[in-house]
């Protein structure tokens, strides 16, 4: 969202910054020894594990500035999560993971959801999302006011959704409003905040207040015949590289046919596995033909065995819809 690239700097602790629209740079102070670094696009900070002195450096994305967070010892690597938003960190020399918390919750009985998509996944740039908020405060003063919805970030102006039922009582249902903006491709968080009629301000940090819920994060997916298709048309002619779904069959091979012959025969007729989105495995691939036709829409991850796939990790995301 911001266009920055952040780059740990272990021999001098600190982190560059790389605006990637102008190309300047700057230093930020870390820890010791910095070897990792996870942003959180959501509320756009930077977290940096410094595996000499056992701490977290935090970066404001918006201003550069740093907070210090104790872990454990030997850090080595860290993961944000926006949905939930958790940091977690990696602490080799003492064997176990530091879990940060970064925005408690709390009920303020003013709250929102979105109904999920299939799978999580969508072609559309601008799909059709829907959901409900209520207020269920003790209070004669129920009313919702209305719903608040951007993509990507909590970080900048909101739009208001429409509300397409239930205006002026305690339950409303929503429809998220696009205006100019629209998915890109890949993963997406569509952010919404509820607020009831008294609504003074908005989400106060995370802890909510008497007008406003908190922050309701909805990571979506836009994939569009990325390594995959699926179509009635037997005929359609399928991508030259990667897992194709065609017609509720997962085609392993193509141009690397030859690679993936020879991946099976040294591990007993595989060539990788299928992975759903936790990363567990679903199906064991064989080269040519996998039939998927009864795994639930989303998005899954083709595991190579030994260099199959055109992926730098061995990885590729593909999706199945219907």
């Amino acid at each position: 969202m911001t266009n920055k690239i952040y780059v740990a700097n272990n021999g001098s602790d600190n982190v560059t910054v790389i605006d990637g629209a102008l190309h300047t740079t700057l230093n930020v102070p870390a820890g010791g020894g910095p070897v990792g670094v996870a942003v959180n696009p959501v509320n756009n900070k930077v977290y940096v594990a410094n595996s000499e002195d056992g701490t977290v450096t935090v970066i404001d994305g918006a201003g550069n500035g740093t907070t210090t967070v104790t872990a454990d010892s030997g850090l080595y690597a860290v993961a944000a999560n926006p949905v939930t938003n958790k940091v977690y960190v990696t602490n080799s020399a003492a064997g176990n993971v530091t879990v940060i918390d970064e925005v408690p919750i709390s009920d303020t009985k003013v709250s929102a959801e979105i109904d999920p998509l299939p799978g999580h996944v969508t072609e559309l740039a601008q799909p059709v999302l829907t959901g409900t908020a209520v207020n269920r405060l003790d209070s004669v003063h129920n009313v919702m006011m209305g719903v608040l919805n951007r993509r990507g970030t909590t970080q900048q102006v909101f739009s208001w959704a429409d509300i397409t039922g239930g205006a002026g009582t305690d339950s409303v249902a929503w429809s998220f409003s696009w205006g100019t903006d629209s998915l890109a491709s890949g993963e997406n968080f569509i952010c919404v905040v509820p607020l009831e009629m008294d609504a003074a301000t908005t989400n106060n940090e995370g802890l909510g207040s008497p007008f406003a819920g908190n922050t309701v994060v909805y990571p979506v997916y836009r994939m569009w015949a990325l390594g995959v298709q699926e179509s009635p048309v037997s005929s359609r002619p399928l991508r030259p590289y990667g897992p194709t779904v065609l017609r509720g069959v997962l085609m392993i091979g193509d141009r690397g046919q030859k690679t993936a012959d020879r991946a099976a025969a040294s591990d007993g007729g595989r060539c990788g596995q299928l992975l759903d989105i936790s990363g567990r495995k679903v199906l064991d691939l064989h080269p040519g033909a996998n039939d998927v036709s009864r795994l639930s829409p989303g998005v899954y991850f083709v595991r190579s065995a030994s260099g199959v796939l055109r992926s730098a990790s061995g990885v590729t995301k593909v999706m199945v819809t219907r």
